[in-house]
C-alpha cells in the first residue's frame, strides 16, 4: 500500500492509496504517524519575514510607524482652544496656522461629516467607537490628499493607531502608503496636537499607473461573472478568480496591498484579502480584512463576507494549492481547494486564531457554505446524494471529488462506510480496484481522486 502526503495552505492532508477486495490494514485509519512526519517549515519561512519585516514574524500587519515627541516651549500664540467653534469634536489644541493646513487638506467640518456619511456602511467604521469616527475621517482625507504634517484631532498615538489601521482594513483601495509618522507636541509636558503625515511607497505617477491596471484587471474580472449571480455566486465566482490568477509567493513586490495581485499576479495573504474585499466592493457584496495568526504561528489575513444577512468566513490563500511555504509537495489537483470558502467560527478556529483590530460576529450559518450549496455536504450517510455526487462529477469530466461531514461523527461514520467497508467501490466506474484518496480532518472533507 503506498501512502504519501500532500500539505495544502500549512494543513496535512493525508491521501492514501486503497486497494480493493483485498483487506484494509490497520494502518490506513492511523494517520497520526503521518501527520507528524510532516513539519511546516516555520525557521525558514520566519528568516524570510524577518528580513522583509523585522525582527518579529508575526508583526506582518503592524503599521510602520515613527512617534516623535516635541516638548514646545509653550502652546504658541494665538493657541485655538479646546471646544471653539471653529472645531468639531476636537481634541487637539490648534493655533490658527494648524487650523490653515487643515482646511488646506479639506479638513473642515462640512467635510469631515460627508466622509463619516460614505463610511457608515464600512465594517471597521461601524464597529469602533463613534467618539472615533471624526479621527478615521480625518486619517482618510488625509492620505487620499497624499498631505503632509497635518494636525489630527487626537492627542493619543493609540487613538490614531486605532483608527488608522481601521482605515486600511476598509479600504482596501489605498495602496500607496505603508505607515506613517506621529509627531505629538506638548506644552509644559502637556500634549496639545498630533500631527501625522503618511509614509508613500510610490510616486503620485506611479500610483496613477496602478491605477490603470486595477481598472484593467477588474473590467476583465467583471466580464466573467453574470449579471444576475447571487451574493453567493458573487462570492465563490471571486474566490475562484483570485485563485486562478495568483501565485502565491513570499517576497512579491507590494504584497501588502491589491497591486501585488492585480498589476503582478503574485501575493501574501494580505493582498489576497485585500483583493477578495476589493472586488465584492466592485459588485455589491459587503466584506471586511480579518486578521490573525495561522496554525503555523505566523501572522495571517483573510476575509469575512455577508451573505444574504449572514456572516462567513472565507480564505482565499488557504484556498490556493500554491499556498505551500516553498515546501516541495503535491498540489491539489483542480488548484482550488474550497474547504475554506464559507465557513463558521467553530470550523476557522481549528486553523486560525483571530486578532483583529475590531470585534467580529459568531459566524455560524451554513446555508452559504461551499459544500452545502452545492449538494457535497452530509449529515448523516444518503446513498443516494452520494451516488449523484459521484455521477456528475464523472459527467464533467472532474479530476476529484469533495465531500463535507457535518461533524466528526459523520466524518468517521463516512470513513467507516466507504473506506473500511470498501463501498466507495459501489460509486465508481466498473473495473476500478484502487483509489487514491485524501482527507482532512479538521474541516470534515474526504477528497477521492477520480480515473477516466
Amino acid at each position: 500500500m503506498a501512502v504519501f502526503v500532500i500539505a495544502m495552505i500549512g494543513i496535512v492532508v493525508t491521501t492514501n492509496i486503497l486497494e480493493s477486495k483485498n483487506g484494509i490494514d490497520d494502518g490506513v485509519f492511523s494517520f497520526e504517524s503521518i501527520r507528524n512526519s510532516f513539519k511546516v517549515d516555520k525557521e525558514t519561512i520566519n528568516e524570510q519575514r524577518k528580513a522583509l519585516k523585522g525582527e518579529d514574524p508575526a508583526s506582518a500587519f503592524l503599521a510602520d510607524i515613527d512617534t516623535t515627541y516635541v516638548e514646545d516651549a509653550e502652546s504658541g500664540e494665538g493657541t485655538v482652544s479646546e471646544g471653539k467653534d471653529t472645531e468639531f469634536f476636537h481634541a487637539s489644541v490648534l493655533n490658527e496656522k494648524d487650523l490653515r493646513t487643515r482646511e488646506k487638506y479639506g479638513l473642515t467640518k462640512e467635510n469631515i461629516v460627508k466622509v463619516c456619511e460614505e463610511n457608515r456602511s464600512k465594517y471597521c467604521y461601524e464597529t469602533m467607537d463613534e467618539s472615533l469616527h471624526q479621527l478615521y475621517a480625518e486619517i482618510l482625507i488625509v492620505v487620499k490628499e497624499r498631505a503632509e504634517e497635518v494636525p489630527l484631532c487626537t492627542r493619543e498615538p493609540e487613538e490614531l493607531d486605532f483608527a488608522y489601521r481601521c482605515v486600511l482594513n476598509d479600504h482596501p483601495e489605498i495602496y500607496s502608503i505603508n505607515g506613517y509618522t506621529c509627531v505629538l507636541h506638548s506644552a509644559n509636558k502637556v500634549p496639545v496636537k498630533l500631527v501625522f503625515t503618511a509614509k508613500y511607497i510610490m510616486s503620485e505617477q506611479e500610483e496613477a499607473g496602478f491605477r490603470s491596471k486595477i481598472d484593467e484587471y477588474v473590467k476583465e474580472y467583471k466580464s466573467g461573472l453574470k449579471e444576475d449571480a447571487s451574493e453567493y455566486q458573487k462570492v465563490r465566482y471571486t474566490y475562484e478568480y483570485l485563485i486562478d490568477n495568483t501565485e502565491y509567493v513570499l517576497d512579491s513586490e507590494y504584497n501588502q496591498n491589491i497591486c501585488s495581485v492585480m498589476a503582478y499576479h503574485k501575493s501574501v495573504c494580505l493582498g489576497y484579502a485585500k483583493s477578495m474585499q476589493y472586488l465584492l466592493n466592485e459588485v455589491g457584496v459587503k466584506s471586511t480584512i480579518v486578521e490573525g495568526i495561522a496554525a503555523s504561528g505566523e501572522a495571517h489575513a483573510w476575509n469575512m463576507v455577508q451573505i444574504g444577512g449572514a456572516f462567513y468566513y472565507t480564505d482565499v490563500t488557504w484556498g490556493d494549492s500554491s499556498y505551500t511555504n516553498g515546501n516541495s509537495v503535491v498540489k491539489v489537483l483542480s488548484g482550488i481547494n474550497y474547504d475554506f470558502l464559507n465557513i463558521t467560527t467553530e470550523e476557522l478556529e481549528h486553523t486560525h486564531t483571530i486578532d483583529n483590530v475590531v470585534p467580529l460576529p459568531q459566524c455560524v450559518e451554513i446555508a452559504d457554505n461551499y459544500y452545502v450549496r452545492e449538494g457535497l455536504y452530509f449529515d448523516f450517510i444518503n446513498t443516494n446524494a452520494l451516488s449523484w455526487v459521484f455521477k456528475n462529477a464523472y459527467e464533467r469530466d472532474d479530476d476529484h471529488v469533495t465531500v463535507k461531514c457535518a461533524n466528526d461523527s459523520v466524518f468517521q461514520e463516512m470513513k467507516f462506510y466507504l473506506l473500511e467497508e470498501q463501498n466507495i467501490f459501489e460509486y465508481l466506474p466498473e473495473g476500478t480496484d484502487t483509489l487514491s484518496y485524501g482527507e482532512n480532518q479538521e474541516m470534515h472533507t474526504l477528497t477521492f481522486i477520480l480515473k477516466h
